[in-house]
């Protein structure tokens, strides 16, 4: 804990050509799958914006083996997660048959209760 204290504290002394403190991402390539680096606080991911330019790996740089699990691992997930959308769009399909076979159901009992009574024949003339 104490290592993460001294630096997340070195690491706010840091600045970049901005003069403001670095940021730490984490960068989810499958050549660096969540390896860290300092950058400037402006850097933008989904732009590539990069605010100055600064750049600079926190992290050692992992072993092919340990890319390769973090990797699968990541496919893994994505998967797993389609598969549980599909199941839910299979449960909503499936409740709404059942909302339907029930109301089918209904229908049909009052349909054979009102036929059970005397009044209903002359209801319909």
């Amino acid at each position: 804990m104490s290592r993460s204290t001294s630096a997340s504290s070195s690491r706010s002394s840091c600045k970049c050509k901005c003069g403001v403190p670095l940021a730490l991402v984490k960068s989810w390539t499958t050549d660096n799958p969540g390896r860290r680096f300092l950058t400037c606080k402006f850097y933008n991911p989904s732009t590539q914006y990069r605010g100055c330019q600064y750049f600079k790996w926190y992290d050692e740089e992992q072993c092919e083996w340990q890319k390769d699990v973090i990797n699968q691992l990541l496919l893994d997930k994505k998967l797993l997660k389609c598969e549980s959308e599909m199941l839910k769009v299979e449960n909503w399909h499936l409740n709404e048959q059942k909302k339907i076979m029930s109301e089918k159901i209904e229908i049909k009992l009052e349909v054979k209760a009102w036929g059970k009574t005397d009044g209903v024949a002359e209801w319909f003339k």
